[in-house]
């Protein structure tokens, strides 16, 4: 069945942004990217590199300052469909190449073995044609080279919301998960390897603060449901006057 995956962030700007300023999971993410990449990425030489929903460019600046690269080895390639966001990522990530940003709305289709890393960092859940979008970005892949993405399964504590939310309005979930990629990349025959990545989430606990993060994960969808119950998934969270969550994500990697 077909998903209709789509989200857009502009109304929940501010809570995504709230998520990142209170949750370790960028950071956790971007080290386990760090240790893979470090392992197969060449020393020396052009690097060839895709972010695939690059967003606003937060998280792909973050990485790059990691790996620290020479500017005149990086060839940077930015995939995001929308135009605002994909600009400013741009100016987030120019001083890390010497050469132009190639800007990306959509996917090719002469992409064959064309990079050396590919990132999709928690990007898939909005992504409504899965299979063949993983299909393009493996079969883009330089014969030596790197994909990888990380995505929340069922068991992470977040989903939950999504679990309950959609419950209430008797709906299926319209985003992939964690399973929906591994079933992807069992019916491609991709040769993969896969690993929980933990984090936590941490924050001031009030209704305002909790109508935040549940506004960042359910966006559009939420003013259809009730808020009474979302709200009230915190609770087992609470410790001395905070919200704590515990949670994971997997990450998928091929090469």
């Amino acid at each position: 069945m077909s998903k209709d995956a789509a989200k857009d962030f502009g109304p929940i700007a501010a809570d995504y942004a709230f998520f990142e300023e209170h949750s370790t999971e960028a950071a956790h993410d971007s080290a386990a990217y760090l240790a893979q990449i470090r392992q197969a990425v060449p020393t020396a030489g052009s690097i060839r590199m895709l972010d695939f929903g690059c967003g606003s460019g937060n998280f792909t600046a973050r990485l790059l300052k990691q790996v620290s690269w020479p500017p005149e080895w990086l060839e940077l390639s930015l995939l995001e469909p929308v135009e605002a966001a994909r600009r400013q990522a741009v100016s987030r990530v120019v001083g890390f190449t010497q050469r132009p940003v190639t800007e990306l709305a959509t996917l090719p289709v002469d992409l064959s073995e064309r990079f050396d890393i590919v990132v999709a960092n928690h990007v898939f859940y909005y992504v409504a044609d899965l299979k063949d979008q993983l299909k393009r970005l493996i079969d883009a892949l330089a014969p030596t080279g790197m994909f990888l993405t990380a995505i929340a399964g069922q068991t992470n504590a977040l989903i939950e919301f999504w679990i309950v939310g959609f419950e209430l309005l008797n709906k299926n979930i319209p985003y992939n998960m964690s399973e929906d990629v591994e079933q992807a990349l069992e019916q491609l025959g991709a040769d993969y390897q896969k690993q929980p990545i933990l984090y936590e989430l941490t924050f001031p606990d009030s209704e305002q603060n909790r109508m935040k993060i549940i506004r960042f994960l359910l966006a559009n969808h939420l003013s259809q449901m009730p808020q009474r119950p979302l709200l009230d998934l915190f609770d087992k969270y609470r410790d001395a006057g905070r919200i704590v969550i515990r949670t994971a994500c997997d990450h998928f990697t091929i090469r």
